[in-house]
This record gives C-alpha cells, sequence and structure tokens, in this order.
C-alpha cells in the first residue's frame, strides 16, 4: 500500500528527474505549483434476478422429477444467489402437485394429413409432350379423347400416307391411328403416376394421417405450471478524475503505479478508510442497491497523483504518483508548450499550400 506522497517527497522527485537532487526546498521558494488529481477506477458487476411463470407442455409421459419444487407464490421461493455474480444462470423449477399427464385428443398419436387431406393421394401434374407428335395429334381417330373426332376426314390417298407407321390407339383401340411414341396419350408417360393422373402424398405416403407432433404420437401430454428464475450479470465502471490526466498520464499510472485495491461483496460492506473525502459521495452513489440486486463485486482502485508546475520549465508540467519503486515522475507538454507546437504546424502547412499555388 502507497500512502500520499508528501509536498516535499513530490518537489524531490521531481529535482531528482531535472538533474538537480536535493534542490526540492529550492524548487519551492522558486513558486512550484502543485495539484492533487486523486485517481479512482470502480467497477461493479450486480447478479439481477428475474422470476417468472409458465404453462409447460411436452409430449408422452414426461419426468420433472429432477427439477426442484416451489410451493405458493414464485417470489417467496428462495433461491441460492450465484457466488460468481459475473456469471449467468437459469434455475427452472416446477410448482408442487401442477404436474398432470392427460390425454392429447388426437386419434391415438394419429392426425389427419394436412397435405392430402386425408385422401392418401395427391393431383399429378401432366407429364411432357411426346416428342414424336408433341400432343396435336396423338389419334388420328380421336385426338387422345377415346371417342371419334366428328370432323374426321374420309380416308384417301393422302390420308392413307398419313396412317403409314400408325398403331393402336389404347383409349379408342382403333387400329393404325395412333402415334407410335404415346399410343394415344399426347404424352410420355409419367414416372410419378404411372399416367392414372395421381400419385401418393409424400407427407403422409398414402396412410391419410400422419404422427401428431404435439404428443408425438403417443396420444398423451404432460402438463405444469414452471418457474424460472433468472441471475444475469450487469456490469458499470466510474472512472475519476474527470476531466482525465492525459492518456499518457494513465498508461503509465496503470503499468507502474502503485494502486491500492480493495474487494467488497456485500451491500453493506463499508468503503476504505483510505479513500480520498473527494470520491466518497460517486462511489456511495454508484454502489447504491439495484432493484432486484440479490449479489454483487465490487473493485475499487485509488492511487494519489498530483500534477506540478514548476516555474523554471514553462513547457513542461510534472506528474508524480507513488509508484512500486519509489515515487514516479512523468513529465508532458505544458499547454503553453502544446499551442505553441501546434500554431507552428499550422504555419507550416499554410506555407506548404501558398508554395503549392504558386507552382
Amino acid at each position: 500500500m502507497a500512502d500520499a506522497l508528501s509536498e516535499d517527497e513530490i518537489l524531490e522527485a521531481i529535482a531528482r528527474h531535472i538533474g538537480r537532487p536535493g534542490q526540492g526546498p529550492q524548487l519551492r521558494r522558486a513558486g512550484a505549483d502543485i495539484t492533487r488529481h486523486p485517481m479512482l477506477d470502480l467497477s461493479i458487476v450486480r447478479s439481477v434476478e428475474t422470476r417468472s411463470t409458465r404453462p409447460e407442455t411436452r409430449p408422452g409421459r414426461y419426468d420433472t422429477s429432477g427439477r426442484p419444487t416451489y410451493e405458493g407464490e414464485l417470489r417467496d421461493h428462495p433461491v441460492e444467489p450465484p457466488k460468481d455474480p459475473a456469471r449467468s444462470r437459469e434455475v427452472e423449477l416446477v410448482l408442487h402437485g401442477s404436474v398432470r399427464t392427460v390425454d392429447c385428443g388426437c386419434d391415438e398419436g394419429r392426425q389427419p394429413c394436412s397435405r392430402c387431406r386425408a385422401k392418401g393421394k395427391l393431383r399429378c401434374d401432366i407429364g411432357p409432350l411426346c416428342p414424336a407428335c408433341e400432343g396435336v395429334e396423338p389419334c388420328t381417330w380421336c385426338d387422345g379423347t377415346g371417342e371419334r373426332r366428328k370432323d374426321r376426314a374420309a380416308a384417301g390417298p393422302e390420308r392413307e400416307k398419313q396412317l403409314a407407321g400408325r398403331t393402336t390407339c389404347v383409349k379408342c383401340r382403333k387400329p393404325r391411328t395412333a402415334c407410335p411414341q404415346c399410343r394415344g396419350w399426347g404424352t410420355k408417360k409419367c414416372p410419378q403416376c404411372d399416367d392414372t393422373g395421381f400419385r401418393d402424398c409424400p407427407v403422409c405416403e398414402g396412410e391419410r394421417s400422419t404422427k401428431h407432433a404435439p404428443c408425438d404420437g403417443t396420444g398423451l401430454i404432460t402438463r405444469w405450471t414452471a418457474g424460472s428464475v433468472g441471475h444475469a450479470p450487469q456490469r458499470s465502471t466510474a472512472k475519476l478524475p474527470d476531466p482525465a490526466p492525459p492518456l499518457r498520464v494513465r498508461q503509465q499510472t496503470g503499468r507502474t503505479g502503485a494502486w491500492e485495491r480493495v474487494t467488497l461483496t456485500s451491500a453493506g460492506d463499508p468503503l476504505p478508510d483510505a479513500l480520498d473525502p473527494a470520491h466518497v459521495k460517486a462511489v456511495e452513489s454508484a454502489l447504491a442497491p439495484r432493484p432486484d440486486e440479490v449479489a454483487r463485486r465490487v473493485e475499487i482502485g485509488w492511487l494519489h497523483l498530483v500534477s506540478v508546475a514548476v516555474p523554471d520549465d514553462p513547457d513542461h508540467v510534472f506528474y508524480v504518483f507513488p509508484g512500486t519503486g519509489g515515487p514516479e515522475v512523468l513529465p508532458v507538454w505544458s499547454r503553453r508548450r502544446s499551442l505553441r507546437v501546434a500554431a507552428v504546424v499550422a504555419g507550416v502547412v499554410v506555407l506548404m499550400l501558398l508554395v503549392a499555388a504558386l507552382v
């Protein structure tokens, strides 16, 4: 643990850093200005609880004996909070006496097929057109209808040539009238229905019914009232002072600073006495219990940081803090120097733009 550095220790650390060991008192007389910036790093993880009930169903005879039970109102049932508040958890319970297995109401585990409407068959699409007659004149006598065509022309020499190679029609049974490939159908034979126009339903496979999904074909359903108790982590952080020190300072204090740290696990745990008084109110506000909070873990870290302006060196501000091996000193550019450098850079940019415009 590192106590706050005294002003003498701070000035002597700066004197050593600038190569003037033992001249800390001279820096004081020269008007060194010391400003304290106590740093705070606070992180909180809370386990927040939610509770809910709902009706549950499972197919068949479902065994709920492996789940814990509760009686009365779920809000009154004690559930142990998680040992680690950062871990999510869901506890499933069953209301005592609510479990019952009942008939599903289906037909012994079956239900009418919705695809074929319990017919077992579906209409089949007409097969592809015959490549020989293309469905235009599958039969010169009946045109594939099975009945004589009324406008059929009388047979003559030309007609006899057209009938050459024809075969008997399977529909009207007239010889030498049908296309030899489709035999009067006008289409290729359908591979799905064998040209019957109907095929087995692919869902029920022609059985007209399917397994009833809610009961999984058992004809029974188990019902009960379920309760859920959930624990979810909620995280929050706080970092002081505000505004924060320069990034270089924050990085260096994080690497080599001798931070003091403490862990709190209960809303009633007292705050550490060494905590800076300027931070107490902010920490107390951040640690106020939240609704439905059942567990917490609080990590508090603090470090005594100061900034020192030395009149002899107006281009720097010296940040000093307790380190693992003694006081650490980190000089950063002062606002005056930063503005001067920014002005020089801006002037160079303007000059380059003017030169570019003249070329």
